[in-house]
């Protein structure tokens, strides 16, 4: 059996607007080296705030490639792999033991 992957869709948390930038020049040029299409690139600002204060923002990031074309594939692209991030892993880390972002 033959499982094509025909299009993924993520989203990311991201923390400013020039990160945001940087990443959708990032997918673009990843789907143009991949032989895909990024289809869908969107963002959202999210405040947290607490008694009507913003104490911090940080921005969404939804993303969507085309791999194949369900009625015809051609692209030799099967799944999608989530790998760790080992420096986000220790920032993960450093916040636990109680130093905070």
């Amino acid at each position: 059996m033959i499982n094509w992957l025909t299009k993924s869709t993520n989203e990311y948390r991201v923390e400013t607007m020039e990160e945001v930038e940087s990443f959708h020049k990032n997918a673009q040029k990843e789907a143009e080296e991949g032989g895909y299409t990024l289809t869908n690139f969107s963002w959202t600002k999210k405040e947290v705030k607490k008694g009507g204060e913003i104490l911090d923002e940080y921005f969404i990031c939804k993303v969507s490639f085309v791999f194949n074309d369900p009625k015809e594939p051609d692209n030799p692209y099967s799944n999608v792999s989530y790998d760790k991030s080992e420096v986000l892993t220790d920032i993960i880390e450093e916040r636990e033991d109680g130093e905070g972002w």
